[in-house]
Order: structure tokens, then C-alpha cells, then sequence
């Protein structure tokens, strides 16, 4: 079978459109290989940066980590300190409680004034003593609760460094919100 001219003439036609179509369908995936390899770049730049941030966060909460602890470790003995002394107020508290309540007892027992008056000067000079303890032991709360505020006001500068740490880190990330690759 043979070919005529006209054939012959639509079929080379034919063939440099398809040899056009298929340059044009190359350079359109080249250009979006192109597109991809940039984002994929781009992508792995912001990786880079994020991680980079990331790391510098973690060493600043583990730098500041030491103090935080050693004032945690200090709270702690305070606490237990002021515990033991409430422990003990309790207890003075019990043998007032328990030397008061002897008192009506010996008042509507005694029948001599003078035995009941040197019975109820023993029971005073008792809570003389145990006030007097009580006292003491106030007074030790007071400066453990003294003690207290002062660790809780060095803590303060402590806490507002961290802010001013963690605001200065996100300072660069500031610079990535003028960016938009959708615009």
C-alpha cells in the first residue's frame, strides 16, 4: 500500500505535533520539578531553622534547670521544718488542753482555799511554761515563714530571666512571619 503526498503531508503533520506536544509536556514537568525541588528546599531550610530554635529552647530550660531545682530542694526543708513545728504547737496545744481541764476538777475537789490557791499555782506555772513554749515556737515559725519569702523573692528574678530567655529565642521566628509562600 502506498502512501500519497497528502498522507504523506498530514502524516509528517501529524508527527511534528506530537513531537511539539510532547517538548511542551518535557518542559512543563521540568518546571514543576523544578517547583518541587524548591519547596522541598525550602522545606528543609525551615526544618533546619525550627530545629535549630528548638535546641537553643532546650538548653535554656535545662541551663536554668540547677537553680530551679536547688530552690525547690531549699522550699522543701522549709516545709518540712515548718511541719514539725506545727507538729509540736499541736502537742503543746494537747497538754494545755489536757492541764485545763484538771482545773474544775481540783476547784470542786478541794475544800482548804490554801491547797486549792498552791494546786492551781503548780497547774499555772505549768502553762507559764508550755505559753512560754508556745511562744518560742512561733516565733521559730515566723522565721522559717521569713526565710520562705525571702527564697520566694529570689526565685522572682530567676522566673522573669527565663521570660526574657525564651522572648529573645523567638525573636528570629518573628522574621519568618513576613514570609508567605501562598502570596
Amino acid at each position: 500500500m502506498e502512501i500519497t503526498a497528502g498522507q504523506e503531508q498530514r502524516l509528517l503533520r501529524a508527527t511534528e505535533d506530537f513531537s511539539r506536544a510532547m517538548e511542551i509536556r518535557n518542559g512543563m514537568n521540568i518546571r514543576v520539578a523544578k517547583r518541587v525541588t524548591a519547596i522541598l528546599r525550602i522545606g528543609m531550610v525551615s526544618l533546619g531553622v525550627v530545629t535549630l530554635i528548638l535546641l537553643m529552647m532546650l538548653y535554656a530550660f535545662t541551663s536554668k534547670m540547677d537553680a530551679m531545682i536547688v530552690a525547690l530542694g531549699t522550699m522543701n526543708v522549709e516545709f518540712s521544718s515548718m511541719s514539725q513545728d506545727m507538729t509540736l504547737m499541736r502537742t503543746t496545744l494537747t497538754g494545755m488542753e489536757r492541764n485545763i481541764s484538771h482545773v474544775p476538777a481540783i476547784t470542786q475537789a478541794t475544800t482548804d482555799i490554801t491547797g486549792t490557791v498552791d494546786g492551781m499555782r503548780v497547774e499555772v506555772d505549768g502553762m507559764k511554761q508550755i505559753i512560754g513554749s508556745l511562744s518560742n515556737e512561733v516565733h521559730g515559725v515566723t522565721g522559717q515563714v521569713g526565710n520562705m519569702t525571702w527564697q520566694m523573692r529570689g526565685l522572682d528574678p530567676a522566673v522573669q530571666h527565663m521570660g526574657r530567655d525564651v522572648n529573645r529565642m523567638s525573636g528570629p521566628m518573628r522574621m519568618f512571619n513576613i514570609f508567605n509562600p501562598m502570596d
